[in-house]
């Protein structure tokens, strides 16, 4: 896929699609203000920059609109080109009208994410601030907010930076006697060179360790409750949510498909999904079925919270809870013990080691099982928001670098070293951290990621 032509000027709305009170319709590139003369009245002689007028749309000899208009001075813009922006009415006649216009004037629709496209292009940002503004838009928590706005005022690419200007150094102090024929630089200090090279290493790996975390910060953490029939895994969903979502039964075997709900827990977005229970002893073909939603319902999720009734002693369905779930649940999944029903008199024998007890009838423990839900959330915030990973793409990026970096102490550690091929695992580690920040991005990945933004942005 081809990256669209960047010296047309091009215009959309920016606003949502609809009626509304406002629309913004945006028009950037080289001939943006002749484009906009040709529909704007009075134009103005001298534009100027960030400045705003009250003009009329015209059509013809008719009146549109009255509108606000920015005109913006490239390269003192978002896209970095000459750019106007008019406020006018939010009707969808009124807007189809102002896009005709400008499309008679010469300027083309544009694509999906083609302003930041732009902005990227013309140096702007990098790769993944750019990114960020797409995550901003779809940001639907706090914790989602949070992450994209430090990325996007480049926290993550501030931290990147620092990684690659330690291995440009290193790489020069390398290839400085590569090309020493007479020996006349003095020898590699390899003890301090290797120390340079794994602090590097380590900053790498320790930015990608949290995007297992960042990822649930932007998508929502999956979270599934499970466990044996009548242990009270509805109940405990209800009591979380506190409405009731879920149909509860004093018997065993009620909820026989998943059910799924939303809920914000410290500003993070936590995506519950209940499931049948996993009886050993299943006997109709929807409670099996219902069985093999729930396990691939496990499958997938990011945390499981494996739910046991404290009031009665261990039964086979809750060692075929604790099998499965170990068996079905992702590597690196959390898994979070509860012993509901501990309002009721506990049973002799049944430990509570390693469980949270909670009652969902009292709403006792509930907040601690949700700050245990969202701890490795937040635990990435306590560390440093201005790093957070939360891209498939940055995590791939920094892995690959860690891993060139590993290569290279490998390298080094022989006597003697060879110098070519530690320059080699240096210049892999600097390219992966620059297809990061777009540097050496090919056109079909900057292609796959401008097409998931909206138009107008």
């Amino acid at each position: 896929m081809k990256l669209p032509e960047t010296s047309d000027t091009i215009a959309a709305q920016s606003t949502p699609p609809g009626a509304g009170a406002l629309a913004v319709i945006r028009i950037s590139g080289p001939a943006a203000f002749s484009a906009a003369s040709s529909f704007l009245s009075p134009f103005p002689r001298d534009p100027g920059h960030a400045a705003a007028r009250l003009l009329s749309v015209m059509d013809g000899g008719a009146l549109v609109d009255r509108a606000v208009v920015v005109f913006y001075r490239g390269p003192a813009s978002y896209t970095g080109d000459d750019t106007v922006e008019i406020s006018c009415h939010g009707s969808p006649y009124i807007i189809r009208t102002i896009l005709n216009l400008a499309v008679k004037s010469g300027v083309r629709p544009a694509e999906p994410g083609e302003f930041t496209l732009r902005s990227f292009l013309n140096g702007k940002m990098d790769l993944a601030q750019a990114e960020a503004v797409g995550e901003l838009i779809a940001s639907a928590s706090a914790g989602a907010h949070r992450a994209a706005i430090a990325q996007a005022e480049g926290g993550l690419s501030a931290e990147v930076r620092g990684i690659r200007a330690a291995l440009v150094g290193l790489l020069a102090e390398l290839e400085a006697r590569l090309d020493d024929s007479y020996e006349e630089i003095p020898a590699l200090e390899m003890r301090s060179f290797a120390r340079l090279a794994s602090a590097s290493r380590k900053k790498a790996l320790s930015l990608a360790s949290g995007f297992e975390a960042g990822r649930g910060i932007r998508e929502g953490l999956k979270v599934v409750i499970t466990g044996a029939p009548n242990s009270g895994k509805s109940s405990l969903l209800n009591a979380l949510l506190g409405y009731d979502r879920a149909m509860v039964s004093r018997r065993a075997g009620t909820t026989r498909d998943t059910l799924e709900a939303a809920l914000d827990i410290d500003g993070f977005s936590v995506l519950f999904t209940d499931t049948a229970g996993l009886n050993a002893r299943a006997a109709s073909p929807l409670e099996r079925e219902g069985i093999k939603r729930a396990e691939k319902a496990i499958a997938r999720a990011d945390a499981v919270v494996l739910v046991k009734d404290a009031s009665i002693n261990e039964t086979p369905g809750d060692r075929r809870a604790e099998k499965e779930t170990a068996r079905l649940a992702l590597k690196g999944a959390r898994l979070i013990r509860v012993l509901n029903k501990s309002d009721l008199p506990a049973k002799k024998g049944r430990s509570a080691a390693g469980c949270l007890e909670v009652s969902a009838k009292t709403g006792k423990g509930l907040p601690g099982l949700k700050a245990a839900l969202v701890a490795e959330q937040k635990k990435v915030f306590r560390d440093g928001a201005q790093a957070v990973v939360t891209s498939a793409r940055h995590f791939a990026a920094l892995s690959a670098a860690a891993g060139e970096l590993a290569g290279l102490e490998a390298v080094i550690r022989k006597s003697p070293p060879p110098l070519e091929l530690a320059a080699e695992h240096l210049r892999g580690a600097l390219e992966a951290l620059a297809s990061l920040l777009g540097e050496t991005t090919p056109e079909e990945v900057l292609s796959s990621i401008f097409k998931n933004f909206c138009i107008g942005k």
